[in-house]
């Protein structure tokens, strides 16, 4: 009787563990959302590079004619040379909500042939000034053929959190794909130092965007 006692307790305890464990990883998962995207706590950047990318201004200004709908916009724009990137400080504005950002980091890439200015990578990262939520998006047309579909971003959060994102829909779905990589692998490979972002300490050249 105390074996089949001793039994049952080991039991219970393994299966509260189990319980535990998979709400753990459930709460993991859920936590990072298209709604987390949205916070209003971020310093946003971009990194754009490409051997057809002459000029990062005349991008920025269609994208704000386009995205403005109609109103007057007056945006002053950051940018600096950052190893082999373009890196593209943005100013806090209401026109740079998270869906016109995420459109800003995908409107780079362009539509080539017919485009003759257009960014081969484009990579967006968003920090969170609370140290909660750090994320970014990128480009990868080949693995794009692979997991996802035309006009899909991927991303990583700095917890891990993995994802696709639809620009023209503003979908984001968790992936679990092996093939993206985990986000400081990803910065690494892309030689993308992000303390020295976060530091401040760069030199930076103003772009100043304007839509009458």
């Amino acid at each position: 009787m105390k074996k089949t006692l001793r039994i049952l307790i080991t039991l219970l305890i393994l299966t509260s563990f189990s319980c535990k464990s998979q709400s753990k990883s459930e709460n993991e998962m859920t936590e990072f959302s298209k709604e987390t995207t949205e916070k209003g706590t971020y310093n946003r950047f971009v990194l754009v590079k490409g051997k057809n990318l002459k000029n990062i201004q005349p991008k920025i200004q269609e994208w704000a004619e386009i995205f403005g709908a109609g109103e007057p916009v007056n945006l002053t724009i950051n940018k600096t040379d950052f190893g082999s990137w373009t890196l593209i400080n943005l100013p806090e504005n209401e026109l740079l909500n998270a869906y016109n950002y995420h459109n800003l980091v995908y409107w780079f890439l362009g539509t080539p042939p017919e485009d003759q200015n257009y960014a081969d990578y484009s990579i967006g990262i968003s920090i969170d000034k609370n140290g909660e939520s750090t994320y970014l998006i990128f480009n990868d047309y080949d693995l794009r053929e692979k997991i996802a579909t035309n006009d899909d971003v991927f991303g990583i959060s700095e917890k891990n959190q993995k994802f696709i994102l639809s620009i023209p829909f503003d979908e984001l779905k968790a992936s679990n794909d092996k093939e993206i990589l985990d986000f400081n692998q990803f910065l690494t490979e892309s030689g993308i130092n992000l303390n020295e972002i976060k530091a401040d300490k760069l030199n930076w050249t103003e772009l100043k965007i304007n839509v009458k």
